[in-house]
């Protein structure tokens, strides 16, 4: 794997960080939701809902460069990356608790990551 896919895929890791923290001021600006209109208005027009849009779709885009070049079965375990990201940077921001299973997750993931890169 060469270093633009890895550069790629740290570019991805953090789109999707960014938006799980997008997502997480969002909902604590909007609340709860429920089936209303003005409920619809506020989500719709949020600046953290429409970041959390903007960086899910960047991360789409460059996601289908990755599974282009690696091919899907590769590819898409090199994108789980973006699994580690969001849990530190929400843990970092949001102020998330990691329990012990989550670090056992996060070390597999990258283990099978560096396995797979190799």
């Amino acid at each position: 794997m060469n270093a633009s896919m890895w550069a790629l895929g740290l570019a991805i890791a953090l789109l999707a960080a960014v938006n799980a923290v997008c997502w997480g001021y969002a909902i604590r600006e909007v609340g709860d939701p429920q089936m209303t209109l003005n409920f619809l208005f506020k989500l719709i027009f949020n600046k953290w809902f429409i970041s959390a849009l903007a960086s899910a779709f960047a991360a789409s885009l460059l996601s289908y460069i990755v599974l282009k070049e690696m091919g899907v079965l590769t590819g898409r375990f090199f994108l789980s990356l973006g699994m580690i990201a969001t849990i530190i940077v929400c843990t970092l921001v949001l102020g998330e608790k990691l329990t012990l299973k989550e670090w056992v997750g996060i070390a597999l993931i990258l283990a099978g990551v560096l396995l797979i890169g190799r």
